[in-house]
């Protein structure tokens, strides 16, 4: 399993590699700092189960940092990792095709099941942010 970490934020470079591994094992990951960095990395045949994605990258913001992964490489699938734990804004990620949400209130031992369930084809999103 390949996982692709787009997060400017060095710390969590740090502590998401042993969260991930302790959540799904055996994984890859591709850490970058920014969103141009990520894009030539799926352009040169990065193939990840998942990209974790901050959403205040450098000259990025918001869903519009989602908006722009989302068009240039749809058939990635998407999760989250926000400072941002809004529930509507959470609903409107969902709306966007995210496959979770991750917000960085999350404890590591919450990290860590959220991303069990994220591995094995499912979803996770806080329960402050209801599908409906």
């Amino acid at each position: 399993m390949e996982i692709l970490l787009v997060d400017d934020d060095p710390l969590m470079h740090e502590m998401m590699p042993p969260l991930l591994r302790k959540a799904l094992g055996e994984v890859d990951i591709v850490a970058v700092s920014d969103l141009e960095s990520a894009f030539q990395r799926l352009a040169h045949h990065m193939a990840p189960s998942f990209a974790l994605l901050d959403l205040g990258l450098p000259g990025h913001a918001g869903l519009e940092t989602l908006r722009r992964f989302r068009w240039k490489f749809s058939n990635v699938p998407v999760v989250i990792l926000s400072a941002i734990d809004d529930p509507a804004f959470i609903r409107v990620a969902r709306g966007m095709g995210v496959v979770g949400y991750l917000p960085k209130t999350l404890t590591p031992e919450q990290r860590v099941e959220a991303l069990k369930q994220i591995g094995t084809g499912g979803s996770f999103f806080p329960e402050s942010a209801p599908d409906k």
